[in-house]
């Protein structure tokens, strides 16, 4: 059983759509938490929307997210 890894934070939900579309032409499979907290502001903050994979794909998510952001 693997745990989930935080990969990357992001201040709105769009960003982390896309991030998490990226891993998955990839084959990895992640998911977009915080997204309706129910502290306000919460998004902003340190805990923002976090996108999470398996431990086992952080290092290989991180460097697809690393790509994809330098290209842009």
């Amino acid at each position: 059983m693997s745990a989930l890894k935080i990969v990357a934070e992001f201040y709105n939900e769009y960003e982390a759509e896309i991030a998490k579309g990226r891993l998955a032409s990839e084959g990895i499979e992640s998911v977009v938490m915080n997204l309706n907290s129910s502290y306000p502001g919460v998004q902003m903050g340190r805990h923002g929307i976090q996108l999470m994979v398996h431990d086992y794909d952080l290092e290989s998510a991180q460097m697809i997210l690393d790509t994809a952001e330098s290209s842009e």
